[in-house]
C-alpha cells in the first residue's frame, strides 16, 4: 500500500513538476471560462439568462476530451519510453495495484483542475435573481456526474499510454476512444437499426447515462455502469500490463470469468435499482401515476420533436426539459421511448415546407411566431412548439408552450416546463386508450346550444371520450352511466322529472359541468345598435344548484379586463370610421392559479357572466373557485338597460372596486340530493332505484354558457365553425377550450393524471440589472481567477518542494 502512495505522489509531483502540468490546467479553465462567461453563443451563461450550470455540464465532456488524454498520455508511455517500466513490474505489488496508483494519481490531477470551476457555481449564486436563487441539489449532482464522466476518460487514458511507449500517440488513442464512448454509440442508434439495436447502442454509450446523472438524478444503474466501465478498462490495462509475462490462456480464462459476473450484475441492476433526485423541487422524479402508466406500454414510443433549430435561450431550456422528461419516463419504462428531432427549415423547398406546416396544424400542433435578430435586421420565424407521439399504428399531437398573453415570456415556459409531465402521460393514457373511451354527453331537452355551436370542443373531446347527446331520462337507462355530463347554455326551464333524473344521476357518482346564464340578453337587438333589457332567466334550475352548494346571481360582471369591439365613431350620414372601444359585458375571465383544472392557462373570453356565491357549510362538499373576474370588475343587478351607447358614456373608474368575482365554482365530495324526503314516484317513470346521498362525485358550475360556444357562420351555404375562444376583431384565441378540456378532464379522472398539474417549479433567473452594470467585473472573475488559483497553487506547491529538497 506504502508503494502504490509513493507511486501516487511521484506522478503528481511530476505532473506539477514542470511547466506543463500547468499549462494543461489552464488551458482547460480558460476554454471554459471564455465559453461559459465571455463568446456568445448557446452556452454563455450570461445571454441564457437563467441561473443554471447546465451548459457547462453541457460543454465539460468535450473539453475533457482533450484535457484527460494530455493528463493521462504520460502514466505508462512515459515509463516505458525512459526504461523505467520494467523497474515498475518488480515492485511488490500485483498488476492491479499498479493500474490503480496510475489510475488514482490521473483522478487527483483531474479533481484539481475542477475545484477551480467552483468560481463558477459562486458567481450564479450571487447572480441569481434574488441573490441564491438557483438550484444547488442539481449542480452538486450534476459535478458527481461529471466527475464519473471524468473516471471513465481516466481510465480510457491510462489503458491507452499502457499500450505504447509514445506519449503523443497515447494523447491521440485516448481521444479517438473516449470520443467513441461518449458520442460514437449515438451516431450508430441513428442508423436504420430495429429498435432494440438502437437501445442497446445507446445504453453501452457514455452520453445517456452522463446525461441522466447532468441532471442532478443520482440513478443507481448509472453509478453501477460508470463503475463497471472503470473496472474493465483498468482490468484490461493489468491484463495488456503483464501480456509478455502470462500465459495468453489464463488471460482469456480470467477475462471470460469477469465479463459473466459483469452480466449478472448487469442484468440485477436493471431489476432492482433506485434514483434520488437532488434537485430542489424533484423535477426529474415522476408520480406513482406516471409510473403505473408507464407499466402499462407494451410497444416502444417513438417521439418526433418539432421544436428544434436555432432558438432563443428560453425556448432552448423548454427543450432540453422536454428531453430530460423524455428521459425520465425512460428510467421507469420497460420499453424504450425514443425522441428525435424534426426541423421543418431543413426542407429548403418553401412550398414542401408549408405543407409540412399544414399537416402539422391539421394534427393539433399550434404554431407561434419567435423574434429573431440576424444581419438584415429583426425577422419573425414560425415554429411548433410541440411533439408528435407514436405507439404502434396509433399518434397524438402533444402541445408543449403554454402562452398565457397576459404572462411574461420567462413565466410563460416555466409553466410549460411545470406542465410536461402531465402533457406526456395524459398522450400517454389516449394512445393507451385502445377504443376503450369513457362517454361524455352533452344534455338535450332544454334548448341548449347547437352542435354546429359546439362542435369544437365537441371535436376536441372525441380524441378521448365518446361524445353523445343524451336527454335527461336517457342518463340512466343504460347499464354504464356516462362519465360526465355537459349542460351547455339551457334557455328554457327543467321540468321537475329532468331535475330528477339530472340529481339521480349525480347521486350515483356521475359528474355535471353546468353552464348557465341566469340572465336574459337580446344579442339580435343589440347586433341591430337598438336597446335591449337584460332581465333574469327562469330556468327552475337554482333551487338544485343552491342544493348542491353553489348560488349563481341573477345580475351582470362588467370588467375593466375585457374584449375590444369595433364602434363606428362617424357623425351620421359621414363614412363609417370605426375604432376600438372596451365592453364591458364581455370580461376577460382568469383561472384560478391554484387549481389542477386552471392552473397554467391563457383567460377565458366571456359574454354576459354572472356571479357565483357558494352557499351552505357542509362539511362532506369542498368548494373551489376556479374562476374569476380580474382586480377591477363591478357587478351590475338585472333588470338593466344594455346598449352599445354605453360604450360613449362608460360607467366611472372607481365604480370598478371589486377584486376576483367567482364565475366558476367546482364542488367535490358526497352530495345530499334535492328530493330528500319528497315523494318522486310522479318523476320516477323509469323505476330507479333513489339514492339520497352520493358517492364522491363531482360537479362545476360556470356562470355563461357562451364559454363553450364557438363562432358558426354560413358561406356559400355551408356552415363555418371558428375555434373555441377566438375573438375575431383582436385575432387572438383565449384559452376556453383548454380551461373547458381540463374541467371535463377533471371530471373524468379516476386515476389522479390530472393532479400532475400541481407540480411546481420556481423561475430561477439572473439578475439583469446586475448582469447589465456588472457583466465585465464577472467575465473577469469567471475567466481570470480559476487561472490564479492554479498559478497560487503552483507557488505555493514548488515554494514547498523546494524548501524540502534545501533540506
Amino acid at each position: 500500500m506504502n508503494g502504490m502512495f509513493s507511486l501516487i505522489r511521484k506522478e503528481i509531483s511530476s505532473f506539477f513538476g514542470s511547466i506543463t502540468g500547468y499549462m494543461i490546467a489552464m488551458v482547460f479553465l480558460l476554454a471554459n471560462g471564455l465559453f461559459l462567461w465571455v463568446l456568445p453563443g448557446n452556452f454563455n451563461i450570461i445571454e441564457g439568462g437563467y441561473a443554471t450550470l447546465s451548459p457547462y455540464f453541457q460543454l465539460a465532456p468535450w473539453i475533457f476530451l482533450f484535457l484527460i488524454p494530455a493528463l493521462t498520455m504520460r502514466l505508462f508511455a512515459e515509463e516505458k519510453r525512459v526504461g523505467t517500466f520494467e523497474i515498475l513490474l518488480t515492485r511488490p505489488f500485483s498488476s492491479l495495484q499498479l493500474v490503480a496508483a496510475k489510475y488514482l494519481s490521473g483522478m487527483f490531477l483531474v479533481v484539481l483542475c475542477l475545484l477551480p470551476t467552483l468560481v463558477y457555481f459562486y458567481s450564479v449564486y450571487q447572480l441569481g435573481n434574488p441573490v441564491g436563487n438557483w438550484d444547488g441539489g442539481a449542480a452538486w449532482g450534476s459535478f458527481i456526474g461529471l466527475f464519473f464522466l471524468a473516471s471513465v476518460y481516466v481510465a480510457t487514458g491510462t489503458l491507452c499510454s499502457s499500450l505504447t511507449d509514445n506519449p503523443v500517440f497515447s494523447f491521440v488513442a485516448s481521444l479517438i476512444l473516449c470520443f467513441l464512448f461518449f458520442s460514437g454509440f449515438d451516431f450508430l442508434a441513428e442508423l436504420d437499426v430495429s429498435t432494440a439495436v438502437k437501445s442497446f447502442f445507446i445504453n453501452i454509450g457514455i452520453s445517456e447515462h452522463y446525461a441522466s446523472m447532468s441532471r442532478g438524478v443520482i440513478d443507481s444503474r448509472d453509478l453501477l455502469y460508470f463503475i463497471l466501465v472503470c473496472f474493465v478498462l483498468l482490468f484490461v490495462t493489468a491484463i495488456m500490463l503483464r501480456r509478455r509475462q502470462q500465459p495468453v490462456k489464463s488471460q482469456v480464462v480470467r477475462l471470460l470469468k469477469f465479463s459473466v459476473v459483469l452480466i449478472v450484475v448487469a442484468v440485477l441492476a436493471q431489476t432492482w435499482f433506485f434514483r434520488i433526485d437532488l434537485t430542489t423541487e424533484k423535477r426529474s422524479s415522476l408520480s406513482d401515476v406516471s409510473k403505473s402508466v408507464l407499466e402499462e406500454l407494451e410497444y416502444p414510443i417513438v417521439i418526433d420533436m418539432y421544436l428544434t433549430g436555432d432558438l432563443p435561450a428560453g425556448f432552448r431550456q423548454l427543450k432540453q426539459a422536454v428531453e430530460d422528461k423524455v428521459q425520465d419516463m425512460n428510467a421507469w419504462s420497460d420499453v424504450s421511448i425514443n425522441i428525435y428531432d424534426d426541423d421543418p427549415y431543413e426542407i429548403t423547398n418553401e412550398e414542401e415546407r408549408y405543407k409540412l406546416f399544414n399537416q402539422l396544424v391539421g394534427i393539433g400542433l399550434q404554431p407561434t411566431d419567435i423574434r429573431q435578430n440576424t444581419d438584415e435586421g429583426t425577422s419573425t420565424k414560425l415554429i411548433f412548439p410541440g411533439a408528435v407521439m407514436q405507439y404502434g399504428d396509433r399518434y397524438v399531437a402533444v402541445n408543449l408552450l403554454k402562452n398565457n398573453q397576459s404572462l411574461p415570456a420567462e413565466e410563460n415556459l416555466n409553466n410549460s416546463i411545470e406542465t410536461l409531465e402531465y402533457e406526456f402521460i395524459n398522450a400517454l393514457k389516449k394512445l393507451l386508450s385502445d377504443g376503450r373511451l369513457d362517454e361524455v354527453s352533452f344534455l338535450q331537452g332544454q334548448d341548449e346550444l347547437s352542435d354546429e355551436e359546439t362542435h369544437d370542443i365537441r371535436m376536441s373531446l372525441s380524441s378521448q371520450y365518446r361524445v353523445t347527446n343524451k336527454t335527461a331520462e336517457q342518463l340512466l337507462q343504460t347499464d354504464t352511466i356516462p362519465k360526465a355530463v355537459i349542460i351547455a347554455d339551457p334557455s328554457s326551464p327543467f321540468s321537475e322529472q329532468d331535475k330528477f333524473y339530472i340529481d339521480q344521476y349525480l347521486m350515483n357518482g356521475g359528474s355535471l359541468m353546468y353552464l348557465v346564464d341566469p340572465v336574459q340578453v337580446s344579442l339580435d337587438s343589440l347586433s341591430r345598435g337598438e336597446t335591449t333589457i337584460a332581465f333574469p332567466r327562469d330556468l327552475n334550475i337554482m333551487d338544485q344548484l343552491f342544493r348542491y352548494g353553489v348560488r349563481v346571481n341573477p345580475n351582470l360582471v362588467q370588467d375593466v379586463e375585457c374584449i375590444y369591439i369595433p364602434v363606428n365613431t362617424s357623425p351620421v350620414g359621414t363614412q363609417a370610421k370605426f375604432r376600438p372601444a372596451p365592453w364591458y359585458y364581455s370580461p376577460i375571465l382568469t383561472p384560478s392559479a391554484d387549481h389542477v383544472i386552471s392552473r397554467n392557462i391563457n383567460r377565458l373570453k366571456a359574454e354576459f357572466a354572472s356571479s357565483i356565491d357558494t352557499v351552505g357549510k357542509s362539511g362532506s362538499v369542498s368548494k373551489s373557485v376556479i374562476l374569476h373576474s380580474s382586480s377591477y370588475a363591478r357587478v351590475v343587478g338585472t333588470p338593466a338597460e344594455v346598449s352599445l351607447q354605453n360604450i360613449n358614456n362608460p360607467p366611472a373608474r372607481e365604480l370598478f372596486n371589486i377584486s376576483n368575482v367567482p364565475t366558476g365554482v367546482l364542488l367535490e365530495g358526497n352530495f345530499t340530493s334535492i328530493f330528500k324526503n319528497r315523494p318522486t314516484s310522479e318523476y320516477n317513470t323509469l323505476g330507479v332505484d333513489v339514492k339520497q346521498e352520493s358517492s364522491s362525485a363531482k360537479v362545476i358550475v360556470l356562470s355563461d354558457g357562451s364559454l363553450i360556444a364557438n363562432g358558426v357562420s354560413m358561406s356559400s351555404g355551408k356552415i363555418q365553425t371558428q375555434p373555441l375562444g377566438y375573438d375575431q376583431y383582436s385575432q387572438q384565441t383565449f384559452g376556453n377550450k383548454e380551461f373547458l378540456m381540463n374541467a371535463i378532464n377533471y371530471l373524468c379522472d379516476d386515476s389522479g393524471i390530472m393532479q400532475l398539474r400541481s407540480r411546481v417549479f420556481k423561475i430561477r433567473l439572473l439578475d439583469k440589472v446586475r448582469i447589465r452594470e456588472e457583466k465585465g467585473f464577472w467575465q473577469v472573475v469567471n475567466v481570470v481567477l480559476p487561472l490564479l488559483l492554479i498559478f497560487l497553487f503552483g507557488l505555493v506547491y514548488n515554494f514547498i518542494r523546494l524548501r524540502k529538497y534545501k533540506r
